[in-house]
């Protein structure tokens, strides 16, 4: 793997691959791939922030921790599949690299390449809007009143404009260009130091929380927006605000919510974007404590934010606050996230800076692991042909592959002044989801037919040992799974609610797909008219370590 720089570029027509190595080097541990599959799971910012705020607020009557664990189950379901896919093809480039071998470079260019490449140049773009509006404004904006320090309230009112979202967009992605260009042993240090002082931080509002009653929330929340806002009963008014609601238990509103409860929980082995990268990789063991131990590990610490939210916060005033956001009579003064919760909870304070601490470093890494995988999957198609081999080239001495990476930098400043400056452009990405949820579908459909259409080298692999009733574990967890992706794209194209089947979103994301097809049948013709080159011929083989 560890290739010197004069070989890096080295052309092998005989095999069919660019190169005969891909320059890359084996720079994550297991420890690393766990955390990054934990950070790419996000269960502090899209988990109990996002997912808690849509989930309460559109489904009050749903139980929060039984949808987090219904999903959960599903999505660990997955993470045995995808540990099991590995073992078989440990290769950076992911579900391209499993979709191409198995199901053919024409499905994987479609699904994968929109997924991991196209729709994270866009993400880029969502990163700059996450940053200024939900991490770094309302930190600011509290610690303003809290200290009446008027340049913070200011900068806060700044950042919430269109040029603070542009900017805090160009801020976070030269931090992913920078992170990634500087390798991936870097990238794992900076990545554990920040994921564990998060860590800490979450701990430390658990214990806060587990010694707060609701009675002591109430008063805390009513004295901080009190004091520094001037509102009187801001509990009571929220919830006046809101009105009535039905807060029962409902299992079937339960098994509705688990769509917006698996929209982060359905990333566990998002770091198989470059499994080439982590040493063991071709250990199912070392998979399994990866990937599965990625998502029991994010579905437990939901879960416990979860009924701690419920028991000390209360289900009507989740759904209230939800309700009274982005109205003229709402009271609060930031968007009512989990950060927030905790800084009131607290009645501000040393909360303030806990949860700032919190929510910025679980951030930080976030965002680089967008440009992380779409590079490592571009890499990846290079060295089939399918893009130009330029996009392929490593770097002799950080083996990290600078062309994708520069390519993907500057369109996502394209993604973010779109992002930032066009209203109309912001609707058309809340449909982004579908693209994650197909293409790991997809995924799913490939590990089905890989103990059929790649006999010997799954039989090769530690996985081909376990079965149930005859049928391969991986077939099987991945056949669970694909039947809950079925059911998550139902609801996301038919319920309305979820915002997310709006006819113009959905013509984005076919537009997508139809450029990831042009790429995949341009290349073809193109490489079989110049060179008579089949592109199959690639597909019937592993890539190059």
């Amino acid at each position: 793997m560890d290739q010197p720089a004069a070989t890096v570029g080295t052309i092998a027509t005989e095999t069919g691959f660019v190169r005969k190595a891909s320059g890359l080097v084996r720079g994550f541990s297991v420890l690393d791939n766990w955390i990054y599959n934990v950070i790419a799971i996000s269960p502090i910012i899209t988990g109990s922030s996002v997912s808690f705020f849509f989930l309460t607020g559109l489904y009050p009557r749903a139980s929060l921790w039984l949808a987090l664990l219904i999903a959960g189950l599903f999505c660990v379901f997955e993470a045995i599949a995808y540990s099991c896919f590995v073992a078989v093809m440990p290769r950076s480039g992911g579900d391209y690299v499993f979709q191409s071998r198995v199901l053919g470079g024409a499905f994987a260019t479609i699904f994968a390449f929109t997924n991991s490449v196209l729709a994270q140049i866009f993400f880029m773009g969502i990163a700059g809007w996450i940053a200024a509006t939900q991490i770094l404004a309302p930190f600011f904006l509290l610690l303003g009143a809290e200290q009446d320090i008027s340049a913070f309230t200011d900068f806060a009112g700044w950042l919430g404009t269109d040029v603070g979202w542009f900017v805090c967009g160009l801020v976070c992605l030269a931090f992913a260009c920078w992170i990634n260009a500087a390798g991936v042993r870097l990238y794992a240090m900076v990545q554990r130091y920040t994921f564990w002082i998060a860590m800490a931080c979450v701990a430390i509002a658990v214990v806060m929380f587990l010694f707060t009653s609701k009675a002591d929330f109430v008063a805390n929340f009513n004295a901080f927006m009190g004091d520094h806002y001037g509102v009187q009963d801001a509990y009571g008014t929220v919830l006046g605000n809101a009105g009535p609601v039905d807060t029962s238990f409902s299992l079937g509103d339960t098994l509705k919510a688990t769509v917006i409860a698996s929209l982060s929980l359905i990333y566990p082995a998002w770091g198989v974007q470059q499994a080439g990268e982590v040493r063991r990789a071709d250990s199912l063991r070392a998979n399994m404590r990866a990937m599965v131990g990625a998502e029991v590990f994010s579905v437990a610490l939901l879960i416990v934010l979860g009924v701690l939210m419920v028991s000390r916060i209360g289900t009507d005033f989740l759904w209230a606050s939800q309700q009274n956001f982005g109205t003229d009579q709402n009271p609060i003064p930031v968007f009512p996230f989990f950060g927030f919760l905790v800084a009131v909870a607290g009645n501000g304070g040393i909360f303030v800076w806990v949860a700032f601490v919190m929510f910025f470093l679980s951030f930080l890494m976030l965002f680089p692991n967008a440009a992380l995988g779409a590079t490592r999957t571009t890499m990846a198609m290079s060295f089939d042909r399918v893009l130009p081999e330029w996009f392929g080239r490593v770097h002799g001495r950080y083996h990290t592959p600078v062309n994708a990476l520069a390519v993907f930098c500057t369109l996502g400043v394209g993604a973010s002044a779109l992002y930032s400056y066009n209203s109309d452009f912001k609707t058309l990405t809340l449909a982004m989801i579908v693209p994650s949820v197909a293409a790991f579908g997809v995924t799913m459909l490939a590990a089905i037919a890989l103990p059929i259409r790649r006999k010997e080298m799954y039989e090769a692999a530690p996985a081909a040992r376990y079965r149930i009733a005859g049928v391969p574990v991986m077939s099987v967890c991945a056949g669970i799974f694909l039947v809950f992706v079925l059911w998550v794209i139902y609801r996301c194209l038919t319920r309305d609610e979820l915002g997310i089947n709006g006819n113009r979103g959905l013509v984005f994301i076919g537009i997508l797909y139809g450029a990831a097809a042009l790429t995949y049948g341009i290349s073809r013709v193109y490489r079989r008219r110049t060179s008579s080159f089949d592109l199959d011929v690639v597909f019937s083989e592993l890539p190059v370590e």
